[in-house]
């Protein structure tokens, strides 16, 4: 008796139609934020370790090309026309960006030290609350020198708000 179950139920599946599931790309196209975006970075609000200090304000313009796996987890590249290329992911509700300056912050013996720039950002509305499906990004964009560097054992931090809003 057992036989003739495993052959009707082999039987079944040999008949019943081949679902095939939609790409994940087109599935999640909506929230992947692809295109050319304007990018500043307002140094009228700059904190550098935690103390506002005005900073030069800097503007960009970025190509954004991601693929979303869900409406959380999106991967893809950063062109900015400041002349470097980096990975973009999305983990949760925000967006990353790393980018390496060799030659970040200056020192007092004329050479430069490195740093790492992290902008997070997310979706929001015009008033900076959080929101889906928009065509304008808000976050921070930090850099962070490394410790050691121009023989200070502290690291900079310099946070600068980000605004990122779509112009193509």
């Amino acid at each position: 008796m057992g036989v003739v179950r495993v052959i009707a139920a082999a039987a079944m599946l040999a008949t019943a139609p081949v679902l095939t599931a939609p790409t994940a790309a087109a599935e999640y196209e909506q929230y992947a934020p692809n295109g050319t975006y304007y990018v500043v970075s307002n140094g009228e609000w700059a904190r550098t370790n935690d103390r506002y200090q005005d900073e030069p304000s800097v503007r960009s313009t970025w190509t954004v090309n991601t693929t979303c796996t869900s409406a959380f987890t999106c991967a893809g590249k950063v062109t900015s026309s400041l002349g470097w290329t980096e990975d973009i992911y999305k983990t949760n509700d925000s967006w990353y960006v790393k980018h390496y300056v060799s030659d970040w912050i200056p020192c007092p013996d004329g050479t430069r030290g490195p740093g790492l720039q992290v902008y997070r950002f997310y979706s929001a509305d015009e008033e900076g609350m959080k929101t889906d499906n928009t065509d304008l990004y808000v976050g921070e964009d930090q850099t962070t020198g490394e410790s050691g560097a121009c023989g200070r054992n502290k690291s900079v931090v310099l946070t600068l708000p980000v605004k990122i809003s779509r112009i193509a």
